[in-house]
């Protein structure tokens, strides 16, 4: 009788053993499902943002070259050098992302903590290019109290130039930051919600709320 009562509890370990590890592997292949199409939700939106700063920055050098060669103003001259020495910044910036290979993430975690990273990066552009357009302020006003009319003019059009480069990434990042934390909250923010680890002291216990 003991041996038979040995031989049930025996059983019935590895049988909830088995249970376990099924619902772990149900548990892993979601989690690993989830971080896919994230990844591939985050990386798309985020490439199409670099393919418009990449278009306006192509814009803004073709048209700077076309506006110098064509104006007689010397002040404007100036708007368009300064304005294409933007242009081939901003493309020198968005080329890379365009055309690099996003890491996919390991774990949840990692996608969170990319995710954050990404949302706090544009949210930190948008406040820099206030600066910028704070910058163009100043620069028209440094030109208005200079006493030489050349030196108005190059400051003036160098100061127009940054206020509309700054103006124009502000609105591109200010639209990425509200983007991607639309995406967040959309496709990640749930699952975390109803995601659950626990540690006991001897166990780790990782759950997940299927609805």
């Amino acid at each position: 009788m003991f041996l038979y009562v040995c031989y049930i509890h025996i059983t019935m370990k590895y049988y909830f053993c088995f249970l376990g590890c099924i619902a772990l592997s149900l548990v892993t292949a979601q989690n690993d499902s989830l971080i896919k199409q994230f990844d591939y939700k985050k990386n798309t939106l985020n490439h199409t943002g670099m393919v418009v700063l990449s278009s306006w920055a192509g814009a803004t050098i073709a048209g700077s070259a076309i506006g110098y060669g064509l104006t007689k103003s010397y002040e404007e001259k100036q708007f368009y050098i300064m304005n294409g020495a933007w242009g081939v910044i901003n493309l020198g910036i968005a080329l890379p992302g365009l055309f690099s290979k996003p890491k996919a993430s390991a774990t949840i975690y990692d996608m969170q903590k990319n995710q954050t990273t990404t949302e706090k990066l544009f949210l930190a552009n948008a406040m820099l290019d206030v600066a910028y357009i704070t910058g163009g302020l100043y620069l028209k006003q440094y030109g208005y109290n200079q006493s030489e009319l050349k030196k108005q003019q190059q400051f003036n059009g160098f100061g127009n130039a940054v206020i509309v480069q700054g103006a124009a990434l502000l609105v591109f990042d200010a639209f990425m930051t509200v983007l991607n934390n639309r995406n967040r909250k959309t496709h990640l923010d749930p699952f975390l919600k109803n995601a659950s680890i626990s540690f006991t002291g001897n166990y780790l216990k990782i759950g997940y709320a299927f609805h």
